[in-house]
């Protein structure tokens, strides 16, 4: 059953006259409103923190209800508004058929320490190990202090004093690890693993003294730099999950954070990838079609992603990997609907069908038409059940690729065909010169 016959006769290269020039204003308008204002960067690359909370099964908490607690949580403790906090299901495979449930909560905040906390805990430090003490707490840190003493302390001397002093400051949840024994310990767990990995039981065997044995040259190091850790966050949401949520809430499971540094260059990964993805694109289409064919092929995909990153602008979405992905993803869809249509025409040129360029262009593109429009349906009605149903990223993520879809179709018609049409007759311009 044919929706749309191939011989539809829809004359679309003289609308083009009219959406070449509109597209190239919208292309020129989204660059200038991505270089204004700007992305709102999410937490993958503003950095923040991650915390995995357990809760009964059958209490039935729902997401939206722990996002309410964090979301008040942050702004008692930092005094700011519209912060982002994330929560989303952490249970997979057998784990979701266990008595509790876990979810995984996100926020774009590193830390719940304040900085006028961090100054004056960085005081004590250097007051109670005295002159030559250093204390390291920038904003990058998080939760972390990097402590350099005038000395070499034993390590469990050395914990302990630090455990007191944050103890006598409220903070009685911390993790201290020395640079030795966190060398000491990288080289323990490469080694076990490995051990592990083997067949014999007796080379296995050796792991357990291998462990033995690194806890003992623990045990007799001495070192002058320390990273203590506050759990504050991990503290503070345990706290108020337990507080509104009673018996219902079982614990924090962990906590992770992500520095400001880290999420930056997560950031230029992201952008990094969209450009490769571009630059790889171009050189397929050049080796697979011609050279006259990739040029529309990369305006068409620059033209649809500068549209979709404007949109993520203009309606403030925030700007996380998941976002990458789909646009990543908008790319693959982009460039597999121009591919249909150029391999239609390059078949009717072989054939000799259609007579001219701009002919044979809309020849194809009738041709593909139902084709296009059932794919492209199918598709659209599958993003917009995930934007209707789903929520957070996920949703962003369905709208990104709902209009994404409808930007791919549009340019594959209106951007690449006209800009192949124009390429074809300069280089038989050139042709005719040199001939």
């Amino acid at each position: 059953m044919e929706w749309i016959k191939p011989n539809v006769g829809i004359d679309f290269m003289k609308a083009a006259r009219f959406w070449v020039p509109l597209s190239g204003a919208m292309t020129v308008l989204g660059t200038i409103l991505i270089l204004v204002i700007g992305f709102d960067a999410g937490i993958d690359f503003k950095g923040g923190t991650k915390v995995i909370a357990e809760f009964k099964a059958n209490a039935g908490v729902k997401r939206s209800a722990i996002k309410k607690v964090v979301d008040h949580l942050v702004e008692s403790q930092t005094g700011e508004t519209g912060t982002q906090v994330e929560v989303q299901d952490f249970d997979t495979g057998g784990a979701a058929g266990s008595d509790t449930v876990k979810y995984q909560i996100f926020t774009e905040l590193p830390s719940l320490l304040t900085p006028l906390t961090k100054l004056e805990m960085a005081k004590s430090i250097e007051s109670h190990f005295g002159k030559g003490t250093v204390v390291d707490t920038s904003f990058e840190a998080g939760d972390k202090f990097y402590v350099t003493l005038p000395e070499k302390w034993p390590l469990a001397a050395a914990n302990a004093e630090l455990r007191k002093i944050f103890k006598e400051a409220g903070h009685s949840n911390i993790t201290v690890q020395s640079d030795k024994e966190g060398r000491v310990l990288s080289d323990l767990y490469r080694e076990k693993d490995l051990l592990l990995s083997a067949k014999d039981d007796e080379v296995k065997a050796e792991a357990m003294k291998v462990e033995a044995e690194a806890h003992k040259k623990i045990a007799r190091l001495k070192d002058d730099r320390f990273t203590i850790e506050v759990q504050a966050v991990r503290t503070q949401v345990t706290e108020a999950l337990r507080k509104n949520f009673g018996a219902s809430f079982v614990d924090v499971m962990s906590t992770a954070s992500v520095s400001p540094s880290v999420g930056k260059e997560l950031f230029q990964t992201g952008m990094l990838a969209l450009l490769y993805a571009i630059i790889g694109i171009l050189i397929y289409i050049t080796l697979r079609f011609d050279m006259k064919f990739a040029p529309g092929a990369i305006a068409c995909l620059i033209h649809d992603v500068i549209i979709v990153l404007a949109m993520i602008v203009v309606l403030d979405i925030k700007f996380t990997l998941p976002i990458i992905a789909a646009i990543l993803a908008l790319i693959g869809y982009d460039i597999n609907d121009t591919i249909v249509v150029y391999d239609r025409v390059r078949e009717n040129l072989n054939k000799g069908k259609g007579g001219q360029m701009f002919k044979v262009i809309n020849l194809s593109i009738n041709e593909t038409l139902g084709r296009t429009i059932i794919t492209s349906l199918t598709t659209e009605i599958v993003l917009a059940s995930i934007f209707l149903l789903g929520g957070g990223t996920i949703k962003d993520f369905a709208l990104i690729l709902f209009v994404g879809v409808i930007l791919g179709t549009y340019s594959s018609i209106f951007i690449a065909s006209p800009l192949t049409i124009y390429l074809d007759r300069v280089f038989r311009k050139r042709a005719a010169a040199r001939g």
